[in-house]
């Protein structure tokens, strides 16, 4: 029996995340973005052996590379003056504000990818379909859309590969006008299935009442241990950033990155916390590697 992180409770997994999210929001330091960003990187890995991160690698290492050059450009305000370029002053606070945006929107990027992987459909509906059952659908169907568009359009390319149709090799207009053959037959296809799945959700009689039907998820004993984990160490998390631990200050004056005294106590409390889904993965990845041993 599977029990790693994707076998609690929907409510768990999206307490877990709340946290994660505030905590990588709040906590505007250096170290302990690069700390979340490590982990988070290893939480991919045990999930799906970071497949699904490797489709998306590329965006957030430009977007995170691009924020960090520009964001001294845009920020001249400070008192340590690294360089002049093209006559606009380069300030050693705004390169830590670059370095901590990138890290902030690197740990979410990855982070949101582990959430499409822990929070199913099933999950996601019962999380949100008792309250907002319309919105509950929409965000389901926009969340697969992305996805199932790219898997078709590789689809309908191989296809008219094999008539001669290619984006690839040939003149430039030559692959333009196959690039939106290839969009037209996307388009085509998509609008087609979307009126069958409309008249099939209409004889299935959605919308005309309670849905019925659906899966359940029950509390069990491990869940309110995680529960009481979470809040616990939540609690601490946003205590520290309280107490502006694990927050660099660039203005007026500028902190030295280096941490001090109850700093590497909030670290570790920080680390433990988002590092959560690492101990429930790896334990249960050392049991199975253990058992196939045995066996």
């Amino acid at each position: 029996m599977i029990r790693g992180f994707r076998s609690f409770h929907p409510i768990i997994l999206l307490l877990y995340y709340t946290f994660a999210i505030a905590g990588l929001m709040l906590y505007q330091h250096p170290v302990f973005l690069a700390a979340a960003v490590f982990i988070i990187l290893l939480i991919n890995l045990l999930l799906d052996g970071g497949r699904e991160l490797k489709k998306w690698r590329m965006m957030i290492l430009i977007m995170g590379v691009l924020i960090f050059i520009l964001t001294p450009f845009f920020n001249r305000r400070g008192n340590h003056i690294l360089f002049y370029l093209f006559g606009n002053q380069v300030v050693l606070e705004a390169v830590w504000q670059g370095v901590m945006i990138a890290l902030t929107l690197a740990a979410i990027l990855a982070l949101f990818i582990t959430f499409n992987i822990v929070i199913t459909p099933d999950k996601f509906v019962f999380l949100f379909s008792k309250f907002f059952p319309q919105w509950a659908l929409l965000i389901m169907l926009s969340m697969r859309f992305v996805p199932l568009l790219r898997r078709r359009l590789l689809e309908i390319g191989d296809v008219q590969a094999v008539k001669g149709l290619s984006v690839k090799s040939g003149p430039i207009k030559s692959r333009a006008r196959s690039g939106m053959f290839l969009l037209q037959i996307l388009l085509t296809w998509s609008l087609e299935e979307s009126i069958q799945t409309a008249d099939s959700m209409a004889a299935r009689g959605y919308g005309l009442g309670k849905r019925s039907k659906y899966q359940p998820f029950y509390m069990k004993r491990r869940d309110w241990i995680a529960l009481m984990y979470l809040l616990s160490g939540g609690s601490l998390v946003l205590f520290g950033w309280w107490l502006e631990d694990g927050v660099m200050t660039l203005m007026p004056v500028l902190e030295p990155v280096r941490l001090y005294g109850r700093e590497w106590f909030y670290l570790l409390v920080w680390c433990v916390f988002i590092g959560f889904p690492v101990w429930m993965e790896g334990k249960e990845l050392i049991k199975w590697k253990y058992y196939r041993r045995m066996g």
